[in-house]
């Protein structure tokens, strides 16, 4: 069987893969690492699945790497006040983010802790107007951001937010734009000092710092500046290695400030992750520069990316392929240049929030990008992960609107990612697919038992066997089963297990980790249902009982097929034109066939006769219908069955 092998690829050797160093002592990802100990759910007995197996799974016996907690990190945004409502705070403490970013994106580069000082410019160059014919770019006014009061959010308040929920450690990415358009003598010094106070400010309470924010983008401040008030003879645009050269500076100060007051600390700096290809002249030669000055001053490389949002294909597609390729890239990037090996942080990542449609991002889709996009860091070892942005933005992980009846209440990726953390082990290991159209992620728990996060990309419904090989388990499997709501191709509504929305839009809020999971016993066999759409996160009990499963039960599906009821799943789904609907009758019977909306109007009635047993073809025009979430059921004397799908017109 050609199955798609799904690993956690933590590297062993240096002169094989940089990824070595993603387990080796001196990661700073990998310093606080605990063995965890799983916790059985509370649950209810549910009867393993008869019906024939249409997907196979597969475990391996081989540990491959240690977890880094900091896969499940978050941000905040200093635009959004002192974040400190109630149910916000509570939500986030539910939510439990391994680390807070902090102050937040471009607004990094403009944001002065302790006050914003006087040698800063009026205004500043634009550089996302830059016309490569004159070499110039607009000028816009200079709005410096203080950390002291005002409307932005203070570092106190941040510190106060990560108390109250419970998030110890934290990510602060200091200005490193104010090195760059600063107007004094020596602006990198004087930048570098501003890092090295908030350190000590920070009094240990931070272990983890950026130097600034994708600083070699155009729309960054400290991109271009103005050569005429600069004083220490700085080019006009940036480049990576004048980056690398300000980056020893900075870390050199902060280093001896967090030394002065007994503190540790990881400093990360910024790679791109396009190069030679990138449509950004600056990125295409970043890398080589930054390496060449930088040497092993760095303690991790940073990238950042944002993911597709065309339609539910790409964006769970893109999900999973996008951090496999830029691992990939970044591996042989630090090959070739020399590099020194880092681990690698992606410190801001999301959906692309989508004007027209703009559910998207925050709709179980979302949900389900989130998770595979948490698999994919652990596959790809990436060591960190923030997730863009709690609050006040497009695609954030809380309402920020107007609408008080929806302030702070949280979106579906808070579901999926609430419930993951929680389901995951410490070690991760390989898994399998027999189908592309799923995807599945696997680890273990030193406590013995296994976990399984399960996702369904595709829109049909599949009957699933997992072959456990070596790995030992035990008498019973817990799934807790995610599905969206049918009320739009996009729903906001998340259900756990069939719990949906209660006292909050959108999820089981209130019941949120009072959930029964489903609990099978084990027998001979790991079986389950997976929806399409749909993530099942599993915890296996430990033990010594080994699964085969047999991948010949795969070829008997057609036979069996033709002794069943069936309907195939509806192709192409989406729909925008015209579909075939395939059934299997076993015997004659008085047959109705309807297609109906999300709120149970008929919509078209296909068939509406009797039947003689056999195969049967109808061929669905929908072409009339408006856009949206639609069904076809079927049902035949005492057979029924229904389908999910969608139409785009």
């Amino acid at each position: 069987m050609n199955l798609r092998i799904y690993t956690f690829l933590f590297g062993v050797v240096v002169l094989i893969s940089p990824k070595l160093y993603a387990q080796s002592d001196t990661n700073c990802f990998l310093t606080d690492y605990e063995p965890r100990t799983a916790i059985i759910p509370e649950s209810i007995d549910a009867d393993v699945p008869t019906r024939i197996t249409s997907l196979i799974l597969a475990l391996e016996d081989d540990t491959i790497g240690k977890i880094s907690r900091y896969v499940f990190g978050n941000a905040i945004a200093a635009w959004a006040g002192a974040h400190s409502d109630p149910e916000f705070v509570e939500g986030v403490g539910l939510l439990a983010p391994t680390l807070i970013r902090f102050p937040g994106g471009s607004w990094s580069n403009g944001y002065f802790w302790n006050g914003v000082p006087f040698d800063v410019p009026d205004s500043i160059y634009d550089g996302t107007t830059y016309d490569d014919n004159t070499q110039t770019a607009r000028k816009a006014k200079f709005w410096g951001q203080t950390g002291v009061g005002g409307w932005q959010t203070t570092p106190g308040q941040y510190y106060t937010l990560r108390t109250n929920s419970n998030v110890s450690e934290g990510l602060i990415t200091v200005n490193y734009g104010y090195a760059r358009y600063g107007t004094s003598a020596d602006p990198v010094a004087k930048a570098a000092k501003l890092a090295a106070d908030w350190v000590r400010d920070d009094a240990g309470r931070t272990k983890f710092w950026e130097i600034g924010n994708e600083n070699g983008g155009p729309w960054e401040y400290g991109w271009m500046i103005d050569t005429a008030l600069n004083q220490d003879g700085q080019p006009q645009i940036i480049t990576g290695e004048l980056y690398g050269q300000h980056f020893r500076v900075f870390a050199d100060s902060m280093r001896k400030a967090a030394a002065e007051i007994g503190a540790t600390i990881y400093i990360g700096g910024q790679i791109v992750i396009d190069g030679e290809n990138s449509w950004n002249f600056v990125d295409r030669t970043w890398n080589e520069g930054f390496y060449r000055e930088v040497g092993d001053a760095a303690d991790f490389y940073i990238i950042h990316n944002y993911f597709d949002n065309t339609n539910i294909s790409s964006i769970l597609n893109r999900a999973e392929s996008t951090l496999e390729q830029n691992m990939e890239f970044i591996q042989q990037d630090i090959i070739d240049k020399e590099a020194s090996p880092r681990p690698i942080a992606l410190t801001e990542y999301n959906m692309h929030w989508d004007a027209v449609n703009p559910n998207t991002s925050v709709s179980y889709i979302g949900g389900m990008q989130a998770v595979v996009l948490i698999g994919e860091l652990i596959e790809n070892n990436f060591g960190l992960g923030a997730r863009w942005l709690l609050l006040s933005g497009d695609g954030t992980m809380f309402y920020g609107g107007s609408d008080a009846n929806y302030l702070y209440h949280p979106h579906a990726d808070f579901y999926y990612l609430a419930y993951m953390q929680k389901m995951i082990g410490d070690l991760a290991i390989g898994a399998s697919s027999s189908s592309n159209d799923v995807v599945c992620y696997a680890s273990t728990y030193s406590s013995g038992e296994t976990a399984l996060i399960v996702v369904n990309k595709s829109f049909d419904e599949q009957v699933i066997s997992v072959g456990t090989g070596s790995v030992g388990v035990g008498e019973k499997y817990y799934i807790y089963s995610f599905t969206g709501g049918t009320d739009d191709e996009f729903s906001l509504d998340v259900f756990i297990n069939g719990v949906g929305p209660d006292t909050y839009q959108w999820g089981p809020y209130n019941q949120l980790f009072d959930i029964n999971a489903d609990a099978y016993t084990i027998g001979d066999e790991i079986k389950f249902i997976s929806p399409g759409l749909s993530v099942q996160m599993i915890l296996i009990e430990a033990g010594t009982n080994h699964i085969e499963v047999d991948e010949s039960i795969l070829h008997m599906e057609n036979r069996e097929k033709s002794e069943a009821f069936y309907m195939d799943q509806i192709y192409p789904n989406p729909v925008n034109s015209t579909s075939v609907i395939n059934y299997q009758l076993p015997e004659n019977a008085l047959v109705t066939l309807r297609i109906f909306d999300a709120q149970g109007r008929d919509n078209l009635i296909l068939v509406n006769e009797y039947q003689n047993a056999g195969a049967h073809s109808v061929e669905f025009n929908a072409s009339e219908l408006q856009s949206g979430v639609y069904f076809c059921r079927i049902e035949a004397g005492h057979y029924h069955d229904v389908k999910k799908m969608i139409i785009l017109n």
